[in-house]
């Protein structure tokens, strides 16, 4: 299971790994070790060889849903079902739409919430998914139907849905790159990031700031852009907002 996960982050990060590569027709080796481990090291496989080949693992998925399913463990087929789904297995959708409504708690609002968005072309259900994945604490998951609920959003030209997306997007980013309360990003910023900041949060103008470290206020513009990107963030408001919850923390 170590090896399965060891791989499967691997491809996430695009990093190299010294981790044994998907043998497709492999069976489960429960005799090794329990069924449990047996589907957590399948489904991280799985996972893996859909970053690269989708057709072939979402019937696998399915598959391994379908396995989960008759020993029992229904959370458990619920999750390869829902892996498979997001490949477009049809099967796979119907199976979820049927099975989440057994599931309690937080994972479950998160099973319905994914069966609703995989069944439907409705922008607000990518979303709400995405707003469950976050409460979850599944922020790859978030990211990547906040980041495809945007991109269809701006096709479609919905700008609040966009803008709503794009929030989601930043915040599962953040969590993602800062570990969720900003103290590694803090560490990385220089005393002249630091100084700026803190007019920003304390509502001062460029200029203002400028002035008081020596620099123009298309310096000061120039960092905060920089600052943006960073923190996936597009304003002073949203840097704001950020700062504000991490100080919090």
């Amino acid at each position: 299971m170590a090896r399965s996960a060891q791989s499967l982050s691997a491809v996430l990060t695009h990093q190299r790994t010294d981790a044994l590569s998907l043998a497709v027709g492999e069976e489960a080796e429960a005799s090794r070790h329990s069924w449990w481990a047996s589907f957590e090291a399948r489904l991280f496989d799985l996972q893996a060889l859909a970053q690269t080949s989708p057709v072939l693992a979402a019937p696998q998925l399915n598959d391994l849903g379908t396995w989960a399913d008759e020993h029992g463990a229904h959370t458990l087929a619920c999750l390869a079902w829902l892996e498979a789904g997001r490949l477009g297995h049809e099967q796979a959708i119907v199976r979820l739409s049927a099975s989440a409504g057994g599931v309690d708690g937080a994972l479950g609002r998160l099973l319905r919430a994914m069966a609703h968005a995989l069944g439907t072309e409705d922008l607000q259900a990518l979303i709400a998914a995405a707003r469950e994945a976050l409460l979850f604490g599944a922020v790859v998951l978030c990211a990547q139907l906040s980041g495809e609920a945007r991109k269809r959003a701006v096709a479609a030209g919905d700008a609040a849905v966009a803008k709503e997306a794009r929030a989601l997007l930043g915040r599962s980013r953040r969590v993602l790159d800062f570990e969720a309360d900003g103290k590694r990003f803090a560490e990385s910023l220089s005393e002249l990031e630091r100084s700026i900041i803190t007019g920003v949060v304390e509502g001062r103008k460029s200029a203002e700031i400028g002035a008081e470290l020596h620099v123009s206020a298309r310096t000061v513009e120039w960092h905060l852009g920089r600052l943006y990107r960073r923190i996936h963030v597009v304003n002073r408001h949203e840097l704001r907002e950020v700062v504000a919850e991490w100080l919090t923390k």
